[in-house]
């Protein structure tokens, strides 16, 4: 490996490392706080987060991540070392966490961000139909998040 494949390597192996804690952080913690608060409390925290996710430092690890996966992408399939085939796998499965996020995740934020969070009946019907695919999908992020991780470092072993 070049030392430019190494770096880029690295970081994607960290940007993915940083994904897959915020997703297991909300599968794990926010999400099963959030099913004990109200559902107008619940609605209008996640209008919040969805509205703060667009701001440079999450953004700087989920899109630049993408933006250095795709490199690694390239780089591994253009190559030829034994740790190829990781880094491929490593992208691909960031990638498709991507893919999943804009298929999946922002139509329904985007559904929920359309919901009056003040009026209670409102509120419990959103949350309702979004927390829990929302959540199951999330868990399958962080998984993919973590795969990819995992596959970047036996990369870097492999060498």
């Amino acid at each position: 490996m070049t030392t430019l494949t190494v770096v880029c390597t690295y970081v994607a192996l960290i940007g993915a490392g940083i994904m897959s804690g915020v997703y297991v952080a909300f599968s794990v913690m926010v999400m099963p706080s959030l099913e004990r608060r109200p559902p107008t409390e619940s609605v209008g925290f996640m209008q919040e987060t969805n509205r703060f996710a667009v701001r440079p430092a999450f953004q700087l690890a989920f899109s630049g991540t993408a933006v250095v996966a795709l490199v690694v992408a390239l780089v591994a399939f253009l190559g030829d070392g034994d740790g190829r085939w990781w880094a491929l796998g490593g992208s691909a499965a960031y990638l498709a966490s991507i893919a999943l996020t804009a298929a999946f995740h922002i139509p329904r934020n985007n559904a929920l961000d359309a919901v009056d969070a003040s009026t209670p009946p409102a509120a419990a019907t959103a949350w309702a139909s979004f927390s829990p695919p929302w959540t199951r999908g999330n868990h399958v992020r962080a998984l993919m998040c973590i795969a990819s991780a995992t596959a970047y470092a036996a990369a870097l072993r492999s060498g």
